[in-house]
C-alpha cells in the first residue's frame, strides 16, 4: 500500500484509532452538586489523565486493542505528564502533536450522583485535518472520535476510514448540533439521553420505551446500514438497527463517581469491533466495562482491564433483548 506523505504506517489489523481530546483533570469530590450561585465543600482534589479522547484511547487499550490517539498537548508540563499517563496504559502516543498552547483542561466536580465538568479546550483546538490525516487507515481498523476537538478533523479521519472500508464510530458528546456533520460517516452513533434527544430535535421529557427510540432513529436520518447505541446509565443500553431495538440490562454497582463511564464503554466498544466482535457482543462487554468504571474515582484511571469485566460477565449471563 503506498501512503500518502508523512503518514506513519500501521501494520497490525484490528487497530483502533482514537481522534479527541487530551486534558488535564482536575478533580473534586463533593458530596452533592452546588445549585447555581451556592457554595458546597469540596475534598479530595486530584490532577488525572483526561479529556474524552484521551479517556476512550485508554478504555480501547484496556480492553485489548492496539490503540492509537491522534490528540494535541501544550508544550508544557501538564502535556509531557498526559502523554506519560497515556504511554502507562498502553496508548500510543506517537502522533499525539505538541503545540505552544496550553494542554487542555478541565475542571470536574463530581458526586456519586453526578458530576459537572467545565472544559477549556486549549492545544485540543489545534487538531486539524492535517492531523486526522497522519496515519494510514485500512480495512479492520476501527475509527473513534468525538466532539472535543474540531468538526474538521473528525471529518476528515471519517472520510478517509470510509475509504478505507474502516469502521467508523461517533459519540455524539459533549452535546452540540454539530455532530448532525457528521453523522452521515459514521457506521455507529453512540449518545446518552440528553445528546440523542438534541440531535433529534425532541424535548429532554420524551420517552426512552422502543417505538420512541425507532422514531428517533428516522429523526436523525440514519440509515439502514447504520446503528444507534443508546447508553442509559443504571438502566444499561440500547442499540437500534435495522428496525428493531434491542437492549442490554445494566448491573448493579455502588456508584462512586460517574466520569468517564461513557468514554470508558466507548473505548470498549471500539475494541470489541475491532477484535471482529459482532455490536451486540461488543457492547455487552462495554456496558459492563462501564458499570466497573463508575465504583472508582476518576476517569481514565477507573477504566478497568479486561480480565475484571470478563470476570463479571462470567458470573453474568448476558441479558439481551428484542422488543418491537
Amino acid at each position: 500500500m503506498t501512503l500518502p506523505s508523512g503518514t506513519v504506517p500501521l501494520a497490525t489489523t484490528g487497530t483502533v484509532v482514537v481522534l479527541g481530546s487530551v486534558n488535564v483533570d482536575l478533580l473534586c469530590s463533593v458530596p452533592r452538586l452546588p445549585n447555581a450561585g451556592e457554595t458546597v465543600v469540596g475534598h479530595h482534589v486530584t490532577r488525572q489523565l483526561g479529556g474524552k479522547g484521551a479517556n476512550q484511547a485508554v478504555g480501547a487499550a484496556r480492553a485489548g486493542a492496539r490503540c492509537v490517539l491522534l490528540g494535541a498537548v501544550g508544550d508544557d508540563h501538564e502535556g509531557s505528564a498526559m502523554v506519560d499517563a497515556l504511554k502507562s496504559f498502553g496508548v500510543d502516543t506517537s502522533s499525539i502533536r505538541t503545540n505552544g498552547g496550553p494542554t487542555g483542561l478541565a475542571l470536574v466536580a463530581t458526586s456519586r450522583a453526578d458530576n459537572q465538568i467545565i472544559v477549556v479546550a486549549g492545544a485540543n483546538g489545534a487538531v486539524d485535518a492535517e492531523l486526522a490525516n497522519s496515519l494510514d487507515i485500512a480495512p479492520g481498523y476501527c475509527c473513534l472520535t468525538q466532539m472535543e476537538t474540531p468538526v474538521g478533523a473528525a471529518r476528515s479521519l471519517f472520510e478517509r476510514a470510509r475509504s478505507a472500508k474502516a469502521t467508523t464510530i461517533l459519540n455524539a458528546a459533549p452535546a452540540t448540533a454539530a455532530a448532525r456533520q457528521l453523522l452521515p460517516l459514521c457506521d455507529v452513533l453512540v449518545v446518552n439521553e440528553t445528546e440523542l434527544f438534541l440531535l433529534a430535535e425532541v424535548s429532554d421529557d420524551n420517552a426512552l420505551d422502543d417505538i420512541a427510540l425507532l422514531l428517533y432513529f428516522e429523526r436523525m436520518k440514519l440509515t439502514e446500514d447504520q446503528a444507534l447505541v443508546v447508553t442509559m446509565g443504571a438502566q444499561g443500553s440500547a442499540i437500534v438497527r435495522h428496525g428493531v431495538v434491542a437492549r442490554i440490562a445494566g448491573h448493579r454497582a455502588t456508584v462512586v463517581d460517574t466520569t468517564g463511564a461513557g468514554d470508558c464503554f466507548c473505548g470498549y466498544l471500539a475494541a470489541g469491533l475491532a477484535r471482529g466482535d459482532d455490536l451486540a457482543t461488543a457492547a455487552v462487554e462495554a456496558n459492563a466495562a462501564a458499570s466497573l468504571a463508575v465504583q472508582s474515582l476518576g476517569a481514565a484511571s477507573a477504566i478497568p482491564a479486561r480480565s475484571s469485566v470478563l470476570e463479571l460477565l462470567g458470573g453474568i449471563a448476558p441479558n439481551v433483548t428484542a422488543g418491537g
